[in-house]
């Protein structure tokens, strides 16, 4: 009798649920006794226009856009080296950072001046010489034509048989003379300009010297050439420097660049985003143009983003400041730098912290925005051979198919270029059968946003 009871109360449950099973079914074998047609469910979203922008992310690590070692031009002993600067100080522009022993090169110099004080007096003693030969020179030839006509005069007197022959010779012993003279004189006179020449060569090269002793004079002190931050300490106050000594290093602190590597698909992907009207519009191009840097430059936006011990991601605005010319043999990857300005110090308005070299961060580019987009779930677009369709339902619930032509790829979404309008009712499931005209019960499953 216990058997029995076991038995009987196991299979109450089965015989309950047949009952159900026949309840529910019982309606539909009514309506479809009678010509009537059972609609078949189906999850739907109703499809919006948005605006959205095509985005990529690479990696990289940040670095200086400008590096400077301050290297010893001369030899000496650093007579000034600020202890405060130390690996991570900051130093600002015109700061002197280290001194070698200048009174040597201040003697140099001393000398220098004093070798053009020498050239100078020479140079002017013979211009003085000069003029002074060409004042003789004039008063020796007016006595030369004196000589000359005293002899002529005597000539005529001796030819009259009115003197002795011997006052001739006299005569022309002394216009000799003085033709001697003159002639000495206007070779001293040719002289005056090698010598000036000279003079100036003298005068030129302890000019040049004076120039050269004040320039390692100058080299003495050497001062920061821009604002930045010490990178490398390399000496200390009264240590002997060498010629070729590096001494200090420090890194632009004004601005950051990061070369972060893309991958050639993702580019394409992004690329493909921008209408090409859209980029000769932007960028103020010349149809045509085809090259990265000019055409996209202007297009597209860049922004840094970096994540931190709470892990939540903080980002710094950033422009394109070039593209390399070259594939990484082993990762594929094309590498864009970027610049991010005034990133080496905090900013107590945002809240960022400053974001220091070699920190490996992320790199978001992202495309202009596309206005009025109708993006779609992937999983809704089918394909029949290399045409593309959707299912959407008309205004008496019945299943329409829509061909459509696809676009950009956002994450999970797709954007629908052609084919349907804003609006539409967008069948997500698999209704069975898959028939157009088929009559549907639509149920709202994913709002478009």
């Amino acid at each position: 009798m216990r058997s029995i009871l076991i038995k009987a109360t196991l299979l109450i449950p089965v015989i309950l649920s047949l009952y159900a099973v026949s309840l529910v079914d019982q309606p539909a074998r009514s309506a479809a006794s009678v010509g009537l047609e059972a609609p078949v469910p189906v999850r739907i979203t109703t499809v919006r226009p948005t605006s959205v922008s095509a985005k990529i992310a690479g990696f990289g690590r940040v670095e200086a856009t400008r590096s400077w070692s301050g290297i010893a031009e001369l030899e000496g002993r650093l007579t000034r080296y600020d202890d405060d600067l130390q690996i991570g100080a900051q130093v600002q522009e015109g700061d002197t950072l280290f001194e070698i022993d200048p009174r040597d090169y201040q003697i140099a110099v001393a000398q220098a001046e004093a070798d053009i004080l020498r050239a100078e007096a020479d140079l002017e003693d013979v211009r003085v010489n000069g003029e002074n030969t060409e004042a003789s020179l004039a008063i020796e030839r007016a006595i030369l034509e004196i000589s000359k006509s005293e002899r002529d005069r005597i000539q005529g007197l001796v030819d009259q048989g009115a003197v002795a022959t011997t006052e001739l010779d006299s005569a022309n012993q002394t216009y000799l003379s003085q033709q001697s003279t003159v002639t000495s004189l206007e070779a001293t006179l040719a002289l005056v300009a090698p010598d000036t020449l000279s003079s100036q060569a003298s005068l030129a090269k302890a000019e040049a010297d004076l120039e050269s002793a004040q320039r390692d004079l100058e080299r003495t002190e050497v001062k920061a050439p821009f604002a930045g931050r010490v990178t490398e300490r390399g000496a200390s106050a009264f240590e002997y420097a060498r010629v070729g000594d590096v001494l200090v290093t420090i890194e632009d602190v004004s601005a950051s660049e990061v070369e972060a590597a893309f991958q050639p698909s993702d580019l394409a992907r992004l690329i493909g985003s921008v209408d090409v009207g859209d980029i000769i519009g932007l960028a103020g191009l010349e149809p045509g143009d085809t090259d990265f840097q000019t055409v996209f430059a202007d297009v597209l936006t860049a922004e840094v983003v970096a994540r931190f011990g709470n892990g939540l991601p903080i980002t710094w605005p950033a422009e394109i400041a070039r593209i390399t010319d070259q594939i990484d043999e082993v990762t594929g990857a094309i590498g864009i730098v970027v610049r991010i300005e005034g990133a080496s110090f905090p900013d107590p308005a945002s809240g960022r912290p400053p974001l220091v070299n070699g920190g490996f961060v992320e790199v978001v580019l992202t495309g202009p925005q596309i206005q009025d987009a109708l993006l779609v779930p992937e999983r809704a677009i089918r394909f029949e051979g290399s045409e593309a369709y959707v299912y959407g339902i008309e205004q008496d619930d019945r299943l329409a198919r829509l061909n459509v032509e696809t676009g950009q790829t956002f994450g999970a979404m797709v954007h629908i270029k052609s084919g349907m309008g804003a609006g539409t009712r967008l069948v997500l499931s698999h209704p069975v059968p898959a028939t157009v005209g088929l009559l549907v019960e639509p149920f709202e499953d994913w709002p478009n946003q």
